[in-house]
């Protein structure tokens, strides 16, 4: 059956929903993540423990000094309130609690330093340490999806958006795992803990700051949906520029040679303003929800002190009791910025990590074969194939049928899009097939993916290299397994072991980025190199001596022809002298097998195969 283009499955789950499922990547680090959270909760408390030192040491100055509030009567017993006090005469017993004081305070001080510097030190290090983890483990697991998609799949992408998933995409989930993650529990926790601490201090004037909680957490909510629409939006726009970016280098000499410099940079100004747009967008969000909520906090405090100031309730707290209540509901307002200003963070990597786990959630390359054979003999039937490239696209195969020997080899020619390299990316199941296509008596669909590509060797007209050493590209992949005699002896008999031996580090030298360094030929003989090194009992040629002059050609020629004997063979080819000693030459019109038979027998009944073969031969004559 046909593939359809294989698009990422849409992920409808909330957005809580999949910070849960990032989250959840937490798990193997559970140890560490227990011990990161203790730390920021030990800095958490130490901010209000120094809150508590603070209201202890203004009540101890207001002792001293004899300051007192009017109506109020300020005693050395009034010290015995308050977390610090209960401390102070634990540490130092007997004594009044002026002189306590003396001696406690300072300590408090020092240790509440330490503390609180450790906390961070083990809260901060830790989640770095897992959110790093986290960030290595997921782009890992996207890439290592990547070798496992279909063929279908990477057609209907665009290479920069899929190259941006494992770059701009994990950034932003980053940003969601570390900084953000850690803010959201440090600051998080501050705010709870600050809330408990108003509570024990007065609890009437704290449920001041419970009535605005429930329009701040609207607020959020809110807002939280708008950065999670413009954040899929600036990812999208970051693919564009990635996509415009990578086209223009990797064929900079087109665009020089056919003056698309202009051209290009339009595209890149297009792609990087709607970034900036769609950014900016999010900026504002950003900057207009964080002092509405800033507003709704001073709204409380402002509430906050008209109704302390009432003789009734200010009677009842000493100086450092209130002193302690108005810092705390002053610290509050910081931790709610952080968390309203992170929010923006956390929705970023919520849309990354969608588009992620979109993609990690994709059906994979169907492998459901069980067939393993240690080798086979390369006869092929072909039973009324057809394939089509999604399922709204015209055919583009229909009732191919024929069979191959084991050992001989078939060439397929025709105009082009006519089906020739469809059809030969159906024998390694790059694409799953209507009909039946079997190898040695089997469907090639029951045999086990990579058993079945082991099979196979491809030299394609699109030759891929890659950015490392000369001998590394000969010996890719399991080839890596062949010693350096068989490397050295495959690039003899591809005609490349002279032009490799000339340079600078012969073998050991980098080629740069898809073979750059070397000329279109040289590439193609490295390519039909490593094909000979797998020794595969079935070839595939599609256009392998395209990028050939006349003389490498024939001298590759000659060395294709030496590795074709006893291989089953398959030869894509334009120029159709390069096959007119095949053993068979099917002739493809349109998706459709129209002639088949040796060259000579396609000669004498004058059919599509000599039309071709006439325009040819008059066009290299004339």
């Amino acid at each position: 059956m046909g593939d359809k283009p294989a698009v990422p499955v849409q992920n409808n789950s909330s957005g809580l929903t999949i910070y849960l499922r990032l989250l959840g990547y937490i798990r193997v680090y559970w140890l560490i993540f227990i011990a990161s959270v203790l730390g920021m909760w030990t800095f958490s408390a130490m901010e209000i423990a120094f809150v508590d030192l603070m209201g202890y040491l203004i009540n101890v100055l207001t002792v001293i000094t004899g300051e007192t509030v009017e109506g109020l009567h300020i005693d050395v017993g009034s010290l015995d309130e308050g977390l610090t006090a209960k401390v102070a005469k634990w540490l130092v017993t007997g004594g009044d609690p002026l002189s306590q004081s003396r001696v406690v305070i300072p300590i408090m001080i020092l240790i509440i330093a330490v503390i609180r510097g450790l906390g961070f030190v083990a809260g901060n290090y830790g989640m770095s340490y897992i959110s790093q983890s986290v960030v290595d483990r997921l782009r890992n697991q996207v890439f290592a999806k990547y070798t496992r998609m279909p063929t279908a799949y990477f057609d209907s992408q665009m290479s920069g958006h899929l190259v941006s998933q494992l770059t701009f995409h994990v950034q932003q989930v980053m940003g969601a795992t570390t900084d953000a993650l850690k803010v959201l529990i440090r600051e998080g926790s501050l705010v709870i803990g600050l809330l408990i601490y108003l509570f024990y201090l007065n609890w009437q004037l704290a449920l001041i700051f419970f009535a605005v909680m429930p329009v701040i957490a609207l607020i959020v909510t809110v807002v939280s949906k708008r950065f999670r629409r413009l954040s899929k939006r600036i990812q999208s726009a970051m693919g564009d520029v990635t996509q415009v970016a990578h086209e223009a280098v990797s064929g900079f000499r087109e665009m020089r040679l056919f003056g698309g410099e202009s051209y290009e940079i339009r595209r890149m100004e297009t792609a990087s303003k709607h970034n900036r747009q769609q950014t900016l967008k999010l900026s504002l969000t950003e900057g207009i929800s964080t002092p509405v909520v800033q507003l709704l906090v001073a709204a409380a405090i402002s509430t906050l002190i008209w109704m302390a100031m009432v003789p009734d309730i200010l009677g009842t707290m000493s100086t450092g009791g209130f002193t302690k209540f108005l810092l705390t509901a002053g610290l509050l307002a910081k931790p709610l910025r952080q968390l309203t200003q992170t929010n923006a963070v956390i929705q970023r990597g919520i849309a990354a990590a969608t588009v992620l786990f979109d993609t990690m959630d994709s059906e994979e390359e169907l492998d459901d074969g069980r067939l393993e054979p240690e080798t086979v003999r390369g006869h092929f039937v072909f039973d009324n194939v057809r394939f089509r490239y999604g399922s709204k696209l015209e055919p583009a195969l229909q009732d191919i049928s024929f069979s191959v020997e084991p050992g001989k080899t078939i060439a397929l020619v025709g105009s082009s899009g006519s089906g020739k390299s469809t059809l030969i990316s159906l024998i390694p199941r790059f694409y799953r097939h209507e009909g039946r296509i079997l190898l040695d008596g089997a469907e090639i669909n029951d045999y086990r993916l990579q058993n079945l590509r082991r099979h196979i060797a491809l030299v394609s007209q699109q030759v891929t290299l890659f950015n490392d050493t000369v001998y590394n590209n000969i010996a890719y992949g399991e080839l890596s397994k062949k010693s350096p005699e068989q490397v050295r002896e495959a690039a003899r008999t591809a005609n490349a072991l002279d032009f490799i031996e000339a340079l600078d580090q012969g073998f050991d030298t980098l080629i740069g980025d898809d073979g750059v360094m070397l000329s279109g030929g040289q590439r193609q003989r490295l390519a039909i190199a490593r094909a000979m090194l797998k020794d595969a009992p079935v070839l595939i040629l599609d256009e392998a001596t395209s990028a050939l002059d006349t003389e490498s050609e024939r001298h590759i020629q000659a060395a294709l022809e030496q590795i074709m004997k006893g291989r089953t063979t398959f030869v894509i080819a334009h120029r159709l002298s390069t096959v007119e000693n095949a053993d068979r030459i099917l002739v493809l019109e349109k998706g459709r097998l129209v002639e088949q038979g040796s060259h000579g027998e396609l000669l004498a009944i004058k059919g599509r195969y000599a039309q071709l073969h006439s325009k040819q031969f008059a066009t290299e004559t004339g």
